[in-house]
């Protein structure tokens, strides 16, 4: 059955294999799914075979749930004034994005980088460095860059930081942005507000990220606006305001991009409170 308003769905576990990830979207109602592609502390996982690549397909074309992106592993920290953190970071992206190359899922999923106690232009400078050196993505895979909170230091917590970035990286096409509502609110962005939310696109206008949007994360805040602290909650149990998420889900130009959550799991039912948040953002589609 179609459904209006944008793919939505959440990011699942692959407990079992890759290829369990579709019937556990189709469990929670999810038109889309991310997932890790591997443990995600750790910077190697076990290689992926072309029967996984073969399963997932069978999978998705069974339940009609698709992977629209892989999550990087939380280890990769391209700002790093680290040489050695750097390299492994760089080999880690390259794995990730052969594997998504390897099982057809079109987006990777990646936070900037922490450039630590140097200042930002620092560490947007070797985040950029890091990408020019990566050279192209496999073809059919694009990396988006996801907006922070600013914890840590971490880059991306702004419309300009992100700019910045990407025209430091030299702005390549297989190089795009992933946009989660939680923190943009604890950086600072006050989108629970029509004058915030209005605030926000006009600065996505100026600074020309409006266009490269591929993607949203939609999460709830446990924490207060402009926190710098980023910790998720189930929709409409945080501090931001429910409107927000109508904002998002209705607005023309994101009206075809996968949105998931990425909100809390229980821990005895996984998927009891992802049915539960997918259902408050149906609501608020018109």
């Amino acid at each position: 059955m179609s459904r209006k308003g944008p793919p939505l769905g959440a990011h699942v576990s692959v407990a079992g294999g890759v290829h369990t990830a579709p019937e556990r979207g189709k469990r929670i109602g999810a038109d889309v799914v991310q997932i890790f592609s591997k443990q995600n502390t750790r910077w190697e996982g076990k290689a992926l075979e072309e029967e996984d690549a073969r399963a997932l397909r069978e999978e998705i074309d069974r339940t009609g749930v698709r992977v629209a992106a892989i999550h990087c592993a939380y280890l990769i920290n391209l700002g790093s004034a680290n040489e050695t953190v750097r390299t492994r970071s760089l080999y880690s992206l390259e794995d990730e994005a052969s594997r998504a190359a390897m099982l057809g899922v079109p987006y990777l999923v990646m936070h900037p980088g922490s450039c630590g106690d140097d200042p930002a232009e620092e560490g947007i400078t070797r985040i950029a460095s890091a990408i020019r050196s990566f050279g192209k993505f496999p073809k059919g895979v694009m990396l988006l860059l996801e907006n922070t909170a600013g914890q840590g230091n971490s880059i991306g917590r702004t419309m300009g930081q992100l700019r910045e970035l990407l025209d430091a990286a030299g702005n390549p096409p297989d190089v795009a942005v992933c946009l989660d509502s939680a923190h943009l609110f604890e950086s600072g962005y006050d989108i629970g507000t029509a004058a915030g939310w209005d605030a926000l696109l006009a600065e996505m206008n100026e600074k020309m990220i409006l266009p490269l949007v591929r993607m949203w994360h939609l999460n709830d805040s446990k924490t207060a606006m402009g926190s710098r602290v980023d910790r998720h909650e189930h929709i409409g149990e945080g501090h931001i305001d429910v409107s927000a998420f109508r904002r998002i889900l209705n607005h023309k130009g994101f009206s075809r991009l996968p949105m998931v959550l990425e909100t809390p799991k229980d821990e005895d039912d996984e998927f009891t409170m992802d049915l539960r948040n997918l259902a408050a953002l149906r609501k608020l589609i018109a």
